[in-house]
């Protein structure tokens, strides 16, 4: 739904599911790993080209100084004395022309690798693994950008709250000041307690600015990730779950799905792929070949129009470089190997941090909960006990501020667990799982 406010500004109110899907489509990060990964796919299918013939055309033009040809005609002198006179008279003419000194040829030649160490194979199987590593880094970016988008999106929703909560107890704070100020004109209030009542009205405004500019900043950063204009104003509340799965379980499917770890595999078996691509340099590269000259100018009838055969190249010695290399391939895949228990050990760390963090929060929220039910009895009570005359209005402006800052804790307490909880599925490989957490029967909605 859009909402049209004022001249020119316009406002979307959006669902986390479709916050996520316009991200998805607009945030520039996600089209770059759109076009890596239809980069690595091209390179896979130029990979399989190896195992195809190599067809070329050929063409050619030459101008010579001079025909070649084969001359008998000075033999043919040399004779003459035995011959006499008689041969010379016939004119013979004993030259032979090989090659016009203009000539142009149009041919094509084929060929056709059978064997090349295996080079071919491992360049096929390398440009998978590219593919998948470019699959993984994506998946990386998309988990990275979910995260983002349920902190800021959230964080609108924070900050919306903050401001409502604040403007709700300054106006508690402002009537209770002007009671206050009718009491003190009766005298049947002191001075100190106005000027207390001011005091804390001050504190209350200056608390509301600073949230309704954090509010708009907010807003703006929301707009940003979703790669939008428009001002952006969630319509999913933030929740609460009374438990996750536990930490097993999130530690298990970071070992299967996590995109980090997949990279991390990856980059091991390119290493692999390497040390591979350096052994076939020990084997020799057979190719059959062919070519043939599809018409010509001039062209000595002496030049075969055709020819079929086998090539064979076999290295014999090069000066170590092949053995050094692949030992220098060897030595990069034991530094990926161990690269790779370093990113497994880290991330179930990270993993287990998180997982901790989130029952850390989870184990404060029904203290959270009890403290602002205690604050809006307390409020209840001073304010009957002021129209009592038991209680002073400095009572009930300390009340109001105390109730205030127990739904602000309230709702803190309800983003800051949203943010960990996709920090964690993140981190967990199922970052896209974070909407059914949200649309689970026992999460709790909090307004």
């Amino acid at each position: 739904m859009l909402v049209v406010s004022g001249a020119t500004a316009q406002t979307s109110h959006l669902t986390l599911d479709d916050a996520l899907t316009l991200a998805f489509e607009r945030n520039p990060a996600i089209v770059a790993t759109e076009y890596a990964e239809r980069a690595a796919h091209r390179k896979r299918q130029a990979a399989i080209g190896l195992f195809m013939p190599k067809v070329s055309v050929k063409g050619a033009y030459a101008h010579l100084n001079r025909d070649i040809k084969i001359d008998f005609n000075p033999m043919l002198s040399s004779f003459a004395p035995i011959l006499g006179e008689g041969l010379a008279m016939l004119g013979l003419d004993l030259s032979y022309t090989l090659q016009r000194r203009n000539t142009a040829f149009l041919g094509g030649d084929v060929v056709l690798p059978l064997f090349a160490g295996g080079k071919i194979w491992t360049a096929n199987k390398a440009a998978k693994i590219e593919e998948e590593r470019a699959q993984q880094q994506s998946r990386q970016v998309q988990g990275t950008l979910i995260v983002e988008i349920v902190e800021r999106y959230f964080g609108v929703e924070l900050a919306r709250r903050g401001v409502a909560i604040r403007e709700e107890a300054v106006s508690v704070v402002q009537q209770h000041l002007h009671d206050i100020a009718l009491l003190e004109k009766e005298g049947m209030a002191v001075a100190s307690e106005r000027l207390y009542a001011e005091y804390r009205l001050a504190e209350a405004e200056r608390d509301l600015q600073r949230a309704r500019l954090q509010y708009e900043t907010a807003r703006k950063a929301l707009s940003t990730s979703l790669g939008t204009t428009e001002v952006v104003e969630p319509s999913t509340p933030m929740f609460l779950l009374p438990k996750i799965e536990p930490l097993e379980y999130f530690v298990a499917m970071a070992e299967l799905h996590n995109p980090q770890l997949g990279e991390v595999e990856r980059l091991r078996e390119l290493a692999r792929m390497n040390l591979r691509l350096h052994r076939a340099d020990f084997f020799p590269e057979v190719a059959a070949m062919g070519g043939m000259v599809f018409c010509n100018h001039q062209l000595t009838t002496l030049a075969p129009r055709m020819a079929v055969g086998v090539g064979l190249n076999f290295k014999i010695f090069d000066g170590l470089n092949r053995e050094y290399k692949a030992s220098a391939a060897r030595l990069q895949l034991r530094q990926a190997e161990a690269l790779e228990r370093k990113a497994e050990q880290d991330i179930a760390l990270l993993v287990e941090d998180l997982y901790n963090k989130v029952q850390a929060i989870l184990a404060t929220t029904s203290a959270v909960e009890r403290s602002e039910r205690f604050g809006e009895e307390l409020l209840r009570a001073k304010q009957r006990a002021f129209r009592e005359g038991m209680a002073t209005a400095t009572d009930v402006v300390d009340a109001t501020l105390n109730l205030s800052r127990a739904r602000l804790e309230r709702v803190q307490t309800a983003y800051e667990f949203d943010v960990a909880l996709a920090r964690l599925l993140n981190v967990s490989g199922m970052s896209e799982s974070f909407v059914r957490y949200l649309k689970a029967q026992r999460a709790q909605s909090v307004f």
